[in-house]
């Protein structure tokens, strides 16, 4: 009790009661924080001016230039000056998501123009002349080219992987030679074949050039040519043969889209398999395999997040009534569900622990999983995850079990709050949309602003296969005489007048290459201005968001009569909170905004400083790291309150964050508790039905399995489960939301209010029952009427 009076008296007196106070309904606000507000409004013009001058002198061209192997820009470094596209060998190998880190395998080199036609060496090689053929070639380099002087020779360079061995005709995106289809193979096909063909082998019989480039092309042509029309429809009889193809062409080329992306999305599954696992032959098995359970039960992946959707709907709306038995359910079900965890890793440990096993050695995953499941020791280390959690949780239930009453009737007033207002639940896609949108203008507007300056070249000498440096005679002449390998050069000065000492030739392993752009120093603060902008935005709509929700639960809170709860509350809470208090939705933001960007620097700071490892320095950045990281955090919590305090009473943002503040210390104990209580009892709801969801997923399909053959049930079930804890997050963020508002709301009334007939208390009678109090109504004065 002396604990309580010293609180009370350091962190200011209790709130007073006030006939004319009714919380946000209160008509008499005046706009909070106006100078914050007005300095967003310049900052976002100030962006606006930014993004208009980087779109205006910015070239993403400079950004997005393709490299060879050879790493030359190209285009831009010397020796591919004039050609400004980049053809790959392979295609189909760059198609892994490992790519970014480790490059595409095959052979790249810059080129003039991209393919204009098709070429297969294994089809063309017995019907085209030599001369035809050395002109179709794209080798590594025109010397190499050059040095072919027979078809044999073709043969071993394509051996050597330093000709193509095919390509098919393409067209620049973004500078990348990429396939294209277009309708003009119908021009090339017989109209004895566009009138009558029955038969693929047909398709295949095609005179000319054209023969080629249509086989590769096989399955959509045969699909767009042959294929019977939809519903038995006939084809008008009096419409010409090749606008029959081009017009089928148009439905198999999406077919053909459809197929290319399961295809490729196949390959990226397999690769990234083979990469976990050694790279094994069945790896890009497996990987199709997932690909078509993906592909397969897309319908029933869909049903199931549509069911938690629901479920997450009528599990809030069951609250209302019945909030304490599901919220021990989810408690119970969750130490029942760990009890028969339990159970099966003990039973499956003492099963291997007496059964004799022979280890697979292959390195597929399939051997992977066998052997790890037939490990007794995996067993074991579960039974013991396992035994750990249930042991701890059920001591947190018990020695929390009377907040536990407490957090129970708070989230029930939440429930009744949120299925009131159940437009709520829907409200964080607005903030999803904003925050995408800046996204997506943040990398925008950088992009362009890292495009604005000079390029600069850097004379190197390239790395061997084996990774080591060429030696390459390269001597250098005229006006390029002081180039120095890691001194800055001229692409086109290098071209011209450096050389292989013995041949004349030009340089091929030392280059003039491009090493970045110099950004002119006003751009640099550009870009910081950027960052600072996207920080500052990104945590201005979320506190805009949490601001509106925290004000249209309050207004259901201090309505003492609910049924007397307005329309549209959501709505006059979104216009409130826009025409009132935007500038303390901006301070708040602000605040966050700038401890994040020294977070940021700090970690830039930590980045450069690793190649020097003073213990000093990394013992001095650590600590600044660990301060920063808990300021946000706790200026997180603040803001959050104070944005509550505000929607309350209309205050601005220090008072509010004073207010809020010396309310949650002079009630701390109550506070710390419920709010981890009630965190704690949401994460198990949310837990209980992303594990309803993909059990019930994974049971549904093990006992139809005629329903939809699947290769791996766990397939969809993973996907389910993903997908229903983002559904559920999304619900209980909201109800997490109003449960908090709520809570601020009780404690206030608490103090306010004393059960008087002149200041009833405007809690829940559960509320009133587990705090010892009660309103002292007239008779005939009864709370909802």
């Amino acid at each position: 009790m002396t604990d309580s009076v010293e609180l009370r008296n350091k962190y200011g007196k209790p709130l007073l009661y006030d006939r004319n106070f009714t919380g946000p309904r209160q008509r008499d606000r005046s706009c909070t924080d106006v100078p914050c507000l007005l300095l967003f409004v310049l900052f976002l013009g100030g962006w606006a001016f930014i993004a208009h001058y980087a779109i205006k002198n910015g070239d993403l061209n400079k950004l997005l230039v393709p490299t060879d192997s050879e790493n030359r820009k190209c285009g831009m470094d010397s020796g591919v000056l004039n050609k400004e596209n980049l053809f790959f060998f392979d295609l189909n190998q760059c198609i892994d998501p490992f790519v970014p880190l480790t490059g595409c395998k095959t052979p790249q080199i810059c080129v003039e123009t991209c393919p204009k036609e098709t070429f297969v060496w294994k089809t063309m090689k017995d019907k085209l002349s030599f001369a035809e053929l050395h002109s179709r070639l794209i080798c590594l380099t025109e010397e190499h080219k050059a040095q072919i002087r027979t078809k044999s020779d073709i043969q071993n360079a394509i051996d050597r992987n330093e000709c193509a061995s095919w390509y098919i005709k393409s067209a620049p995106f973004l500078k990348r030679c990429l396939f294209e289809f277009s309708q003009g193979v119908c021009d090339y096909i017989p109209s004895y074949l566009l009138r009558g063909g029955k038969s693929e082998r047909e398709l295949r019989l095609l005179p000319g050039n054209a023969t080629t480039e249509v086989q590769l092309q096989a399955r959509v042509m045969a699909q767009a040519l042959l294929a019977p029309q939809a519903n038995n429809k006939q084809t008008p009889v009096d419409e010409e043969p090749i606008i029959q193809c081009k017009r089928r062409l148009n439905e198999a080329v999406i077919k053909e889209k459809m197929m290319q992306t399961d295809t490729r999305l196949t390959k990226l599954v397999g690769n990234m398999v083979a990469h976990f696992y050694n790279g094994t032959n069945d790896a890009q098995v497996l990987g199709e395999k997932i690909v078509e359970d993906l592909i397969n039960s897309w319908s029933i992946v869909l049903v199931a997040c549509f069911c938690t959707l629901i479920a997450s709907l009528i599990y809030i709306a069951l609250m209302r009534w019945l909030s304490a038995p599901i919220l021990w359910f989810s408690i119970f079900g969750v130490l029942i569900g760990l009890l028969a965890g339990i159970y099966e890793t003990v039973k499956e440990y003492r099963r291997w622990e007496t059964t004799a096993t022979v280890p697979e050695h292959g390195l597929n995953l399939h051997s992977t999983v066998k052997n790890v499941l037939q490990n007794k020791n995996t067993w074991l280390y579960l039974s013991i995850f396992l035994g750990v959690s249930f042991v701890v949780i059920l001591l947190l239930v018990i020695v929390l079990r009377k907040r536990i009453r407490i957090a129970i009737a708070l989230t029930k007033e939440g429930s009744k709050a949120v299925s009131s207002v159940i437009s709520t639940v829907f409200f964080p896609i607005f903030s999803w949309i904003l925050f995408i949108a800046a996204i997506a203008f943040a990398i925008g507007v950088g992009l362009y602003l890292g495009s604005i300056g000079d390029p600069s070249f850097r004379m190197v000498r390239q790395l061997t296969k084996s990774g080591e440096v060429t030696n390459e005679d390269c001597i250098c002449e005229g006006p390029a005489i002081n180039y120095t390998v890691g001194g800055s050069c001229d692409p086109k000065v290098f071209q011209q007048y450096c050389s292989v000492l013995q041949n004349r030739h030009p340089c091929l392993k030392t280059t003039c290459s491009f090493d970045s752009i110099d950004n002119p120093i006003i751009i640099k603060w550009a870009i910081f201005y950027n960052v600072f902008g996207f920080l500052w935005l990104s945590f201005f709509i979320s506190a805009f968001s949490y601001m509106v929700l925290a004000s249209t639960f309050a207004r259901w809170y201090w309505t003492f009569k609910k049924r007397d709860v307005p329309y549209f509350t959501l709505t006059r809470a979104f216009c409130q909170t826009a025409f009132y208090h935007l500038g303390t939705v901006a301070f708040g933001s602000l605040i966050l905004a700038i401890v994040r960007l020294i977070r940021l620097v700090l970690e830039y700071i930590h980045e450069k400083l690793k190649k020097y490892d003073n213990a000093v320095t990394r013992a001095i950045l650590c600590c600044m790291r660990c301060f920063f990281w808990l300021l946000e955090n706790f200026l997180k919590f603040l803001n959050r309150n104070a944005y509550i305090m505000c929607a309350i009473h209309g205050k601005n943002f220090c008072s509010s964050a004073a207010d809020s503040f010396n309310l949650i210390m002079r009630n701390f104990l109550r506070v710390v508790t419920l709010d981890q209580v009630t965190d704690f009892l949401f994460f198990l709801s949310k837990l209980l039905l992303t594990a309803g969801a993909g059990a019930s997923t994974y049971f549904f399909l093990d006992n139809n399995p005629n329903i939809i053959k699947l290769n791996y049930f766990a397939v969809p079930t993973a996907v389910v489960v993903i997908a229903a804890f983002l559904i559920t997050s999304v619900f209980f963020g909201v109800y997490s939301t109003a449960v908090d508002t709520l809570f601020l709301c009780f404690l206030e009334d608490c103090e306010r209010n004393d059960g008087s007939p002149e200041k009833p208390f405007f809690m829940s009678k559960q509320l009133m029952k587990i705090l010892g109090k009660k309103n002292n109504l007239p008779p005939r004065q009864r709370r909802g009427k």
